[in-house]
């Protein structure tokens, strides 16, 4: 059995995941839903519902743990406020999911860049959009 077997599957669905989460639009979501007049797009549960399934299905290393459970259980406290269809509930958990978002990504990307020998920091060159989109938190 090749040793490198089980280090790629775990980098690959590393890889899968941060690849689907980083495409959702938290920033955007969070934005409006924390913003002055929120509305609830109604795909929004479903796909924060499956950016929960493949963070859950993935398997992460142990010390990315924290992060994994700090946005699993905003990704569900917000798809629970979504399907309320209360702004005012999505509020609080939008802000939540945000940040944890940011943390898991930015830890992911981390473990991954230290698994592909490139020098720490090299993403965050590349990384989120945090200049231009503005990161303006409401609160």
């Amino acid at each position: 059995m090749d040793p490198h077997d089980s280090r790629d599957q775990g980098t690959a669905g590393v890889l899968a995941a941060l690849a689907f989460i980083d495409n959702v639009g938290f920033h955007g979501i969070a934005t409006n839903l924390t913003g002055p007049a929120p509305k609830i797009d109604r795909n929004w549960a479903a796909l924060i519902g499956n950016a929960r399934i493949a963070v859950a299905a993935t398997r992460w290393p142990d010390r990315l743990n924290p992060q994994v459970q700090a946005f699993l259980t905003a990704a569900e406290k917000l798809v629970s406020a979504l399907e309320l269809r209360d702004t005012d509930a999505t509020k609080g958990p939008a802000g939540e999911l945000h940040i944890s978002y940011h943390a898991l990504s930015d830890a992911g990307w981390q473990h991954l860049a230290e698994a592909a020998g490139i020098a720490a920091g090299a993403h965050d060159a590349e990384g989120h959009a945090h200049g231009a989109e503005g990161h303006g938190h409401h609160h």
